[in-house]
């Protein structure tokens, strides 16, 4: 079932690049608001630096060294008529409020911090120093200042306000107005921009992620087995990103899939072709078994001695081959269970082979064939399992024993001519094996057809081969030509001496 809209991953982005569109917004404005007051009263603090002292020296307020109150007096009320937008204050040298140009109502402090002034009088230059307003409480402005009756001998300050409460308030609503009619459309505009833009790359990214989303859902439709799914194919290198290296992952993951699916399919055709063929294989020697006993059961007072000995040897012969069989089953499910673990080992291979090559001297010696050991390598120390190898071995020889002609010879040979490895080569001078065959040879329960196979042998022995040497992280192969013989080959890791 689709998801709603409201749940997709374009509503999710979308909506979330809308927030943060909203929060630069207001972001920008209230830094937008601070930085226009601030400016203001840099502005008005460069302008109006000198203007304390200006009163002072225009209006005459000191005279002969003293200060005249009259003067100063009148000095506020004119200011307070030509210029509403500054306050004009008279403080002694601790910051008290002895007069003031103000509505004595709307005084709020009966002094002010000195610290300010010191700094304003110390450091001309200096545009953020603010004092404390004295309608507010809590509130601080540009201000000017000078020392009265002058800087040799102070005997108080006049201060000035220079941002009035009616100039504050008219800043304020022209800063507001500004913010919102002009900044306000500026970035109204620039965050529709950023919306739309945002919304087209969403879209776009939102697409492709689309077409691979329905990719894997075709691929996952077809229970992994469309081996024409769009998902298999490389995706196109338009835009080298992240998306693009996701969708190429997903691919070969997808093909990956795709071999183990046929990989599977074609171990359940070979566990089918297992059955039939071990089926094959134990009912031979039990019908075998079973009869010879049903004949010596019914017929037993009726047979010679020499029948009965030898219906006796052929049902052991049977049971033998037949255990042998089950013996093969069962290491080789230990082997795919990997409940064997390697219990490495150095050890001699050269005396290894001998102990094998002479276990099967009588069996070679049926067939007149000679056993030979070729010595390439001086040191034929190895590390590794012994038993395995040793099962390596005598699944190779007696392999080797089982399709060679009479009269013939079998070679082991040991070299060195790979760095850390021994090579072990196993000829014989058999049939060979045919090219098509090859790579088979070494799959469980494979038969070679051959005139060679007189027996239900149900090709084992190879595939437990092929599993050790895998164990050991080692290589395994096989050269042949029909009617030339066969070598198997296998490394090993030599032992430092």
């Amino acid at each position: 079932m689709k998801s709603p809209f409201i749940h997709s991953l374009y509503f999710k982005s979308a909506a979330g690049l809308a927030i943060i569109l909203l929060i630069v917004g207001l972001s920008y404005t209230i830094f937008a608001s601070y930085m226009v007051h601030n400016i203001n009263q840099a502005s008005v603090q460069q302008i109006n630096r000198n203007l304390a002292l200006n009163l002072v020296q225009d209006n005459k307020i000191v005279h002969d060294g003293h200060i005249d109150k009259k003067v100063m007096q009148d000095t506020f009320m004119q200011y307070m008529r030509i210029n509403p937008s500054i306050e004009i204050y008279h403080l002694d040298l601790q910051g008290k409020i002895l007069d003031y140009s103000a509505d004595p109502g709307k005084v709020k402090r009966k002094s002010v911090n000195i610290v300010p002034i010191k700094q304003r009088l110390s450091k001309h230059s200096q545009l953020d120093i603010q004092g404390d307003d004295p309608r507010s409480l809590d509130g601080q402005k540009s201000f000017s200042v000078t020392p009265v009756p002058d800087a040799e001998n102070p005997q108080g300050y006049l201060y000035v306000m220079l941002q009035g409460e009616e100039l504050t308030r008219v800043l304020d609503q022209q800063s507001q107005q500004s913010i919102i009619y002009l900044g306000g459309i500026v970035l109204a505009g620039s965050l529709l921009a950023g919306l739309l833009i945002g919304l087209f790359l969403f879209y776009r990214i939102n697409r492709r992620l689309k077409n691979l989303q329905n990719k894997v859902e075709e691929f996952v439709e077809s229970d992994f087995s469309n081996t024409e799914s769009k998902l298999m194919e490389p995706p196109r290198l338009l835009l080298n990103d992240e998306i693009n290296e996701l969708e190429s992952h997903i691919s070969l993951m997808a093909q990956h899939i795709q071999q183990q699916w046929l990989a599977l399919k074609q171990q359940d055709s070979l566990r089918r072709e297992m059955i039939a063929n071990i089926s094959h294989d134990l009912r031979t020697p039990l019908a075998s078994i079973q009869g010879y006993l049903e004949t010596l059961s019914v017929k037993y007072g009726t047979l010679s001695d020499d029948d009965k000995q030898r219906y006796i040897r052929t049902a052991v012969k049977q049971s033998k081959g037949l255990q042998k069989l089950i013996d093969s089953l069962f290491e080789l499910a230990k082997l795919d269970a990997q409940e064997h673990k390697l219990q490495l080992e150095k050890f001699s291979l050269l005396e290894l082979i001998y102990d094998v090559i002479a276990k099967f001297e009588m069996k070679a010696r049926k067939k007149n064939i000679q056993l030979k050991i070729l010595k390439l390598a001086e040191n034929t120390a190895v590390f590794a399992d012994l038993g395995l190898i040793e099962r390596v071995l005598d699944n190779l020889l007696d392999n080797a024993i089982y399709y060679s002609h009479d009269n013939s010879e079998i070679t082991i040979s040991i070299s060195d001519s790979e760095p850390h490895k021994l090579s072990v080569i196993v000829s014989d001078s058999g049939c060979g094996i045919a090219e098509d065959q090859k790579a088979l040879v070494f799959e469980r329960f494979h038969q070679a057809h051959t005139p060679e196979r007189k027996d239900g042998h149900a090709g084992l022995g190879l595939c437990i081969v092929k599993k050790i040497i895998e164990m050991h992280q080692q290589q395994l192969w096989v050269e042949s030509q029909p009617g030339k013989g066969a070598q198997f080959n296998f490394t090993i890791e030599s032992a430092q001496t």
